[in-house]
């Protein structure tokens, strides 16, 4: 239920591996295990309670590899920061939303007495209905429906999503040092969307035929214009990692402010059915609740 606190966590592990590679202390001395090889901070991230994807298992073992262990650490640890604070945003954004979806349900329990079954009933099957809805868009999520990017309220956040992981992935491992067609094939596993998939398996083919990243992704018409722009322009200037970064944060905050757009509408959707509710609830708490009087004044 808290994503982010995982990520919170292995921010600050991270934080402290690289703060004590930079002191110069021995890899021993923090717990490392140096039979594991180029996999030495796996098993010290592991026992500190960190569990690494597969991109960042890449870049860590790439930066021990070429001597820029504290680097790909704090790098990583900056990517896990953002997506803490992302998670954080949703969870607060949609707290107000559910608290009156609760608070109308529990104001028609605690009235069903005078007003009837009728309310909680409708309540009730409501937000069954809502929930198979969010558990059918879920499962097209999961499954990586392009669909999805057209739906509304959350389409747009898609849209805006689709490409973050294959950015944060490919930033990351050429980071490390990872060659950028090495790095463009294991970025492509981390994206879910098909649709942008296909467009990136295009690319990598591109990729290794010789052609530049900034032609590939033009070509094959994958990632959307602006970030197409900052890489290629980063490419022909030779700050290709400085553009990846840069396309990172701007997906980011778009995807942010999509967010925030996407939980006003639901806000005011919801907002909307509480107080229908509860206009609802007091019509029928009166009326019933009357009702036997006005039955004795006739």
């Amino acid at each position: 239920m808290f994503p982010h606190r995982a990520d919170e966590h292995a921010a600050m592990v991270f934080v402290d591996i690289a703060s004590s590679l930079d002191a110069g202390l021995p890899i021993e001395s923090i717990g490392g295990d140096p039979g594991l090889g180029d996999n030495v901070l796996f098993g010290l991230c592991a026992s500190r309670g960190v569990t690494l994807d597969a991109t960042e298992k890449m870049a860590l073992e790439a930066g021990w590899r070429s001597g820029s262990a504290s680097q790909a650490l704090r790098r990583r640890a900056a990517a896990r920061e953002r997506r803490a604070k992302f998670s954080r945003s949703i969870q607060l954004s949609l707290a107000y939303p559910l608290l009156l979806l609760v608070m109308l349900l529990l104001a028609s329990l605690a009235t069903m007495a005078i007003t009837g079954a009728a309310i909680v009933s409708g309540i009730a099957v409501a937000y069954t209905c809502a929930g198979a809805a969010a558990y059918f868009v879920l499962r097209k999520l999961r499954r990586g429906d392009s669909a999805t990017e057209r739906y509304p309220i959350i389409g747009p956040v898609v849209t805006e999503l689709r490409e973050l992981t294959y950015l944060e992935a490919l930033h990351a491992l050429y980071g490390a040092g990872v060659p950028v067609v090495d790095a463009h094939r294991a970025a492509l596993s981390t994206v879910r969307m098909r649709g942008l998939r296909q467009q990136l398996t295009r690319s990598q083919a591109m990729l290794e035929e010789g052609q530049t990243l900034g032609e590939a992704l033009e070509a094959s018409a994958a990632l959307c214009q602006e970030s197409r722009t900052m890489l290629t322009n980063g490419e022909v200037s030779g700050t290709l990692e400085e553009a990846l970064e840069r396309a990172v944060q701007r997906r980011t905050e778009m995807a942010e402010r999509r967010v925030a757009a996407a939980t006003r509408n639901l806000r005011a959707s919801v907002y909307t059915v509480a107080v229908s509710g509860i206009v609802a609830i007091v019509v029928m708490f009166y009326t019933n609740y009357y009702a036997p009087i006005f039955s004795m004044m006739r």
